[in-house]
Parts: C-alpha cells; sequence; structure tokens
C-alpha cells in the first residue's frame, strides 16, 4: 500500500508527468514522479525487460540504475538532485527523507552514499557520465 505522503508526491511531481507507460528505450528522460518510476521500474524487473538508456537521465529516471535489465548507451549523462514538489511547494523533512532513501535504494552503495550525503541537499543537477559508471561495474553498458 503506497502511504499518503508518497501518493501526494505522485500527483505532485517536480518535473511535469511523463508517460510512464514501458518502453524499451528512454531518451533525455527529465524525471518525473519516484513513486510512478519505481512503479515501471517493478513491471519491468517482473518482466525481464531490458531498459535502454542513452542522452539525458535526469532525476527520477537514474532511479534505472537499480533495474537489473537497464543499460547505458554510450555518452549518457545521469543527474542527480534531491526531491521535489511540483510549483515550488515546501516539502516536509520527514518526506524529503522518505523519498530521499527511496531513490537512493536504487543506487548502487557509492553512489548511493554520495547521494543521501550531499546531492539530495544540492539545488543543480549532479551530472555523471554513465560511462564512469559501466568502468566501475555500477551500471551495464548496452551491446
Amino acid at each position: 500500500m503506497i502511504r499518503p505522503a508518497l501518493l501526494l508526491l505522485a500527483l505532485a511531481t517536480a518535473a511535469p508527468a511523463q508517460e510512464l507507460a514501458p518502453a524499451r528505450s528512454a531518451t533525455h528522460d527529465r524525471g518525473g514522479s519516484v513513486v510512478l518510476r519505481a512503479a515501471e521500474i517493478r513491471d519491468l524487473e517482473a518482466r525481464g525487460e531490458e531498459k535502454r538508456i542513452s542522452g539525458e537521465c535526469m532525476s527520477a529516471c537514474t532511479m534505472y540504475l537499480g533495474l537489473s535489465t537497464a543499460c547505458f548507451e554510450p555518452g549518457t549523462v545521469l543527474g542527480f538532485h534531491g526531491p521535489r514538489l511540483a510549483y515550488g511547494l515546501p516539502m516536509p523533512p520527514a518526506l524529503f527523507d522518505s523519498i530521499s532513501e527511496t531513490m537512493a535504494s536504487y543506487y548502487p552503495p557509492r553512489i548511493a552514499r554520495r547521494f543521501m550525503d550531499t546531492w539530495r541537499y544540492s539545488d543543480h543537477l549532479v551530472r555523471i557520465r554513465a560511462d564512469r559508471l559501466v568502468e566501475r561495474g555500477e551500471a551495464r553498458a548496452c551491446d
């Protein structure tokens, strides 16, 4: 069951809601709802469907790092920041922590630590090339 606070986040996301019907690839994905992204990842995982990521993968899109069937095309850039509500609405600290922990649970341990310690508090995107994560064994390259 989704907690009411998480449902609120699903309805009031920082980025305009995107079509989250599973697609085989994501190109220039701005993010969206953490709750909806988690549901999509669960569905993709259950079907064993590959998700190819290319271009810019921002915000909630970075949660694909936790999808075992995700792969990242050369040159893909991931952008990390903490959870935000749409229209600049203030987020209660408990909700900020809960959503941050949900996001971090999809990341490799080193990325999760940096996200929780620093990146979630940033006012700008922390950008990382997926190629670097592939080199470190923290992401999978597309064939």
